[in-house]
């Protein structure tokens, strides 16, 4: 029988917890993308491309990243070395695109 370990469990839940971040952020960044459509708004356009920038880059990062890590020589450090600090220059970028969708005129 398979026996559910604590690190199992936390495993499980940091997945499920960030799946459901992204499903949240696809739906967020398909409503603002419709409403850009429907309005032909850039301050919209520039709010979806913020919001995709800040949730939906940031976890296929760290995921391409992940998937590579065996393939590639010295991929654990690509993994610990580059892709934290790209994900966190691509969340910041997010939140200027999505600053300036807030103040554009």
């Amino acid at each position: 029988m398979f026996k559910m370990t604590l690190e199992i469990v936390s495993q499980l839940t940091l997945l499920a917890a960030t799946l459901a971040a992204t499903f949240l952020g696809f739906v967020v960044v398909f409503q603002a993308y419709r409403a850009y459509r429907r309005t032909d708004s850039r301050r919209m356009y520039h709010m979806a491309v913020g919001f995709a920038l800040l949730t939906i880059v940031p976890f296929v990062l760290s995921l391409v990243g992940t998937l590579l890590t065996p393939a590639v020589a010295g991929g654990a450090r690509v993994q610990s070395l580059v892709v934290p600090p790209v994900t966190r220059l691509v969340e910041v970028g997010g939140l200027a695109v999505i600053l300036y969708s807030l103040y554009s005129e």
